[in-house]
């Protein structure tokens, strides 16, 4: 029953989260799909008009000329400019409205809502300049009313006032990227945004014009242009659903990982089940053979046993799987970033097929080796008085341990050669294939080293029970294949958990340390995150007349093409250098970094096959093609935490050839001495004004990065206890049915004075000694490792610091030998509440 369990949770795991995902990407399949059908023909920047003017926020090639033109085509019954820029709205204290630290937006509303991409749910459209309608969720988050006044920050730093006539509901669009959307007239839009024009322009066609028609049309009217691209409708819907955003990212990924560790725990504990269900069987497997049953119907027999309570398992946890769907749509949406809309639970045939596939040939395939041994049973046993529960234990023989020996040699050189990659991605692959073949070695080994560990780890319990704690070391070390099977299918999940623990404390502490080395700073003062403004270069000289503040650097950034690849390019005041930019120089000198050179990461440096002296050319609007000499490559942190650019040039020359209108950043120290108080209201009172800036700190990102670890962490943890749930499970599958196995001795031992007590004590203490085995093979295995993943990080990183969190992983240790010990309870009671009489009698 508990094996069958087993199976039900690792294909409703399979099964809910195919379920999830089909569910999302229904509803965004849905909404955006929505967006674009009541659109007969589309016209867009092309791509080559983006790609030039992508470092000219605002600018576009569908200005309000082109809007006009595009209305006066015959045939075109209504036409909307559709525009979603920054502009995020003040609550009634003053303070910026943000979602997830992301500012808002405004959005054109046309007079044919229709073309509008949303509903009106409540009240009217935006008719006047000034008025305007909100989505439904910023309404009812900020508690917003119909009639009322509402600020929105125009892109000048003006506070504009509308007033709210409706409410919208825009779908998945604005809450998939944490926006808050305020509706205006298209004009308006314009002029809050700074625009010149607007991003899509949609078109209505008349009755009886089809999109083809309307769209030849348009194009006769425009002209040929390449800068404007013209789609039909359904060419529009296509290229939406196509190209949106894959809101999930890789989470569906890394829960089907999960899922298929819980199946393999749970293949772990069927194969368990039937080597115990084979001897146990065993005088009526001899019986089969006296009336002449041949090996092989003997093999197939046990096979469709375990075919059928596969296929019976799989569809119960299908079924559940629905529920599962449910519950990690809310635990992801209450650990993760991760924006999971609501919506029924969607149900596909390849749902249905791959999670019964998956459960029937996992049963299958772990009961298959159990199902070979039930061929070998003698028809001589059938006349034996107790089943040989001797045989299933057979010798431990030189060719396993030969065979751990190499594998274990073999993985840990495969995990050594994986430290020493300077390609991080690439060494992950390695080590991890050398992870597994050391595991492998483990599940060799195992039978070998369980009797050794168990007096080890039993001595101390045969102290203090007494002669209950001696029997149960001595039940563990009786069968060690049995025993090495079930602390295995726990090992997995305590190795996977102490991984991962001991890998994101090892981050945070490497985060916390690189980023005070390498790039201090008390403050920084950033634009609102998904707004296109800039800092004006103006704060960084006031900030710089404060007494509070030692030190105030700006940070300069854009993307273009280096040497035709596309690259992060940065600038920071030379002044910054030694206080608030410490690179860490791979190779030349920061004192040669001066005009005419540019300096370039590790990784670039390494793609583009470049060396100190080499010429380098980056792409500029003002300057055009700009050519430097490499003197310096430094090192980046990949996943760190730590931001920084591609490439960096002087600062000046960076300002002569991008001319931004405004910096990236400002990085600040406080001088020494200065409260933080103090030194923050500096800060403020310069910046307070400025309502699209943002103040940051050290301190701040240190927690935000703490906190994403945390919630990481946190959703890995109770995704494996999943995995954990069904090891405990096949810790009391395999002590119920060993308790069945040896009724007979037990019944002897309660005959020669054992008591019912001390029977409950012996299967409690095994259940305990074979969960601290597990449990410690696990943690042993995690940490070692996570110490490999390490030293693959600072390799090929720069540097990095492994962190054991003791106290995490003893919490873990005992948590899983505390639910070994409940799971043994059930059982034990059982086994105690057994008749000595009927026991001998039915042996």
């Amino acid at each position: 029953m508990l094996s069958s369990v087993s199976i039900v949770l690792g294909v409703a795991f399979i099964a809910g989260t195919f379920m999830m995902t089909d569910s999302i990407n229904q509803v965004f399949d849905h909404s955006y799909a929505r967006a674009a059908e009541n659109v007969d023909a589309a016209v867009q920047p092309s791509d080559a008009a983006k790609q030039r003017l992508a470092a000219q926020p605002g600018v576009t090639v569908l200005t309000p000329e082109v809007l006009n033109a595009v209305r006066r085509v015959d045939g075109v019954a209504a036409v909307a400019g559709r525009l979603k820029a920054p502009a995020p709205m003040r609550d009634a204290d003053g303070q910026v409205m943000t979602t997830d630290g992301i500012a808002g937006s405004a959005l054109a509303i046309p007079d044919d809502v229709a073309l509008s991409g949303g509903t009106v749910v409540e009240g009217a459209p935006p008719h006047r300049p000034g008025e305007a309608v909100v989505d439904k969720d910023t309404v009812a988050e900020r508690h917003l009313r119909i009639g009322q006044d509402v600020q929105v920050v125009a892109h000048d730093q003006r506070v504009r006032r509308f007033r709210l006539v409706g409410v919208m509901e825009f779908g998945v669009d604005n809450r998939a990227n944490g926006y808050t959307v305020v509706g205006l007239r298209p004009d308006v839009a314009l002029s809050v945004t700074g625009h010149t024009g607007y991003d899509q322009i949609d078109v209505r066609a008349a009755s009886g014009v089809s999109q083809a028609q309307l769209t030849d049309r348009i194009r006769a009217v425009l002209g040929p242009s390449a800068d404007l691209s013209v789609l039909t409708g359904q060419q529009y819907t296509r290229a939406t659903l196509l190209h949106r955003a894959k809101i999930a990212g890789n989470l569906p990924q890394i829960l089907l990982v999960f899922s298929v560790t819980a199946l393999l725990v749970a293949a772990f504990v069927i194969y368990n089940t039937f080597t115990i269900l084979v001897t146990q069987r065993m005088r009526q497997l001899a019986l089969l053979r006296c009336v002449g049953a041949t090996r092989n119907q003997v093999f197939v027999s046990t096979l469709l046993e375990a075919a059928v309570v596969g296929l019976l398992a799989s569809v119960a946890g299908l079924f559940a799987g629905i529920g599962i769907a449910a519950g990690l749509r809310s635990v992801v949406g209450a650990l993760s970033t991760a924006v999971v809309p609501a919506g029924g639970v969607v149900v596909h045939s390849t749902t249905v097929v791959a999670a019964l596939t998956a459960g029937m040939v996992v049963t299958v395939a772990a009961a298959a080796v159990p199902a070979r041994a039930a061929t070998t049973v003698a028809p001589i046993s059938a006349v034996s008085q107790q089943p040989d529960t001797t045989a299933s234990r057979g010798r431990i023989g030189a060719s396993r341990l030969w065979a751990a020996i190499v594998l274990g040699i073999t993985g840990i050189a495969v995990i050594v050669i994986g430290t020493r990659s300077t390609d991080l991605y690439a060494g992950i692959k390695v080590i991890g294939a050398g992870c597994a073949t050391v595991f492998l070695a483990v599940l060799a080994i195992g039978p070998v080293v369980v009797g050794p560990l168990t007096r080890v780890l039993g001595w101390l319990p045969a102290k203090v029970l007494g002669t209950p704690a001696k029997l149960a070391a001595a039940n563990a070390r009786r069968n060690p294949r049995r025993t090495a099977t079930t602390m295995a299918a726990l090992s997995v999940g305590v190795m996977l958990m102490s991984l991962f623990t001991v890998i994101q404390d090892s981050a945070l502490v490497t985060q916390s340390q690189w980023i005070e080395s390498h790039n201090p700073y008390d403050y920084s003062v950033d634009p609102l995150a998904g707004s296109d403004q800039s800092v004006p270069f103006s704060v960084a000289a006031e900030l710089r007349r404060r007494p509070e503040l030692a030190h105030v650097a700006a940070v300069d950034g854009t993307k273009t093409d280096v040497n035709g690849r596309p690259s992060d390019v940065g600038a920071v005041e030379s002044s910054a250098y030694g206080t608030l930019f410490r690179p860490n120089v791979r190779s030349g000198s920061l004192t040669d970094f001066t005009a005419g050179t540019v300096a370039v990461s590790n990784e670039l440096a390494a793609t583009l096959h470049l060396e100190l002296g080499d010429t380098v050319k980056v792409a500029t609007p003002r300057a055009g093609t700009v050519t430097a000499r490499l003197t310096l490559i430094y090192q980046v942190y990949t996943g760190h935490g730590i931001d920084w650019f591609d490439v960096l040039l002087p600062r000046d020359d960076f300002l002569r050839g991008f001319a931004p209108a405004g910096d990236s950043q400002v990085r600040i120290l406080a001088r020494e001495g200065v409260n933080i108080v103090d030194s923050r209201t500096a800060v403020q009172d310069v910046v307070s004004a400025l309502h699209l800036l943002h103040i940051g700190s050290l301190a701040e990102k240190k927690s935000d990065l703490s906190s994403s670890a945390r919630s990481t962490l946190t959703l890995f943890t109770v995704m494996l206890a999943m995995a954990i749930v069904i090891a405990v499970l096949g810790i009391a599958n395999t002590l119920s049915l060993s308790a069945v196995e040896r009724s007979r001795e037990s019944a002897l031992l309660r005959a020669l004075g054992l008591s019912r007590g001390g029977m409950m004590k012996m299967l409690w203490v095994e259940a305990v000694l074979t969960a601290l085995l597990g449990t410690l093979i696990g943690l042993l295995l995690g940490v070692s490792f996570a110490g490999a993943f390490e030293q693959l990080i600072g390799h090929s990183q720069g540097g990095a610091v492994l962190s054991v969190p003791i106290a995490k992983l003893v919490a873990y240790a005992l948590i899983a030998t505390g639910a070994s010990l409940c799971a043994a309870l059930l059982p034990g009671s059982r086994a105690a509440r057994a008749s000595v009489v009927t026991a001998l009698a039915d042996a």
